[in-house]
């Protein structure tokens, strides 16, 4: 049998068809390029304003912090959504973003405290309420653009519904809750978020499993984990990444390569934090 014969000859209106569903592929294509880009720019434009307004650290990437999280091109396994996300896309009110700017930014005993407070009543209003709302829709990986416009989407639904964004806080904060176990009185997290109700329960520090990343990572919300001096191996991934060593430089979330150097890490914090 010929080539030609093995494929069905399309009737006009057939190819018409399928000439327009191609056409409404390419648009749909384009038009999700375009948000991707208008949301990368707002994110953008918002950075100085947010870091202002939760005093981000030096160390922080900036804008980076955020547009980083924002899939683009062909990724498909883009961190995603979040609350700092929400704030600088004007999604979170503007009298309500700072306690989501200061977490965004580094956890502090202040506003870990404002959490725990708010999130006996949560009040829809609230900064926590707001915080957690954003922080339900937090996947941190897998996400690629379509999903990530559905995450904006989520939360603008949240947004608008006082006691839809108050039903998803509570839901958040019980799961923050159930995402830890403890281990010689260590908090041990294999779940996104289970570091965040470690320190809501009252832990000041915590050990967190990253499977997508096959390491260790190590946080507080006090201003240090006290490995100032410690030697981080300096093993890199297979794109070229530390495997060791402070995320975007801060003294309060670490990584830790492996168990050995996690065991000595646990000794010095524990040593330092309790």
């Amino acid at each position: 049998m010929s080539i030609a014969r093995g494929f069905r000859k399309r009737s006009p209106m057939h190819a018409k068809t399928w000439g327009i569903n191609i056409l409404r592929q390419l648009v749909a294509r384009q038009e999700l390029t375009m948000n991707i880009n208008t949301i990368i720019a707002t994110a953008r434009a918002a950075t100085p304003r947010l870091a202002a307004l939760g005093n981000w650290p030096a160390w922080l990437g900036g804008e980076e912090s955020l547009t980083s999280r924002i899939p683009q091109g062909g990724d498909t396994n883009a961190p995603g959504f979040d609350a700092g996300l929400a704030a600088a896309l004007g999604l979170i009110p503007e009298d309500k973003q700072r306690l989501a700017a200061i977490l965004h930014g580094a956890y502090t005993p202040e506003a870990v405290e404002k959490v725990r407070c708010e999130g006996v009543k949560m009040d829809p209003d609230s900064e926590s309420c707001w915080w957690l709302a954003a922080c339900s829709l937090c996947q941190e990986g897998g996400i690629d653009e379509a999903a990530f416009l559905r995450q904006v989407e989520d939360f603008k639904v949240l947004a608008a519904d006082p006691v839809a964004r108050q039903a998803a806080a509570r839901r958040e904060l019980a799961a923050m809750a159930s995402k830890f176990t403890i281990t010689n009185g260590i908090p041990f997290v294999s779940r996104d978020g289970g570091l965040q109700g470690a320190y809501l329960a009252g832990f000041d520090w915590g050990v967190e499993w990253k499977e997508a990343f096959g390491i260790y990572f190590v946080g507080t919300y006090q201003s240090s984990l006290g490995l100032e001096e410690f030697p981080f191996s300096s093993q890199l991934d297979a794109e070229g990444r530390p495997m060791s060593g402070p995320v975007w430089g801060s003294q309060q979330y670490v990584k830790a390569n492996g168990r050995k150097e996690l065991a000595a890490i646990i000794k010095i914090v524990r040593a330092h934090l309790g």
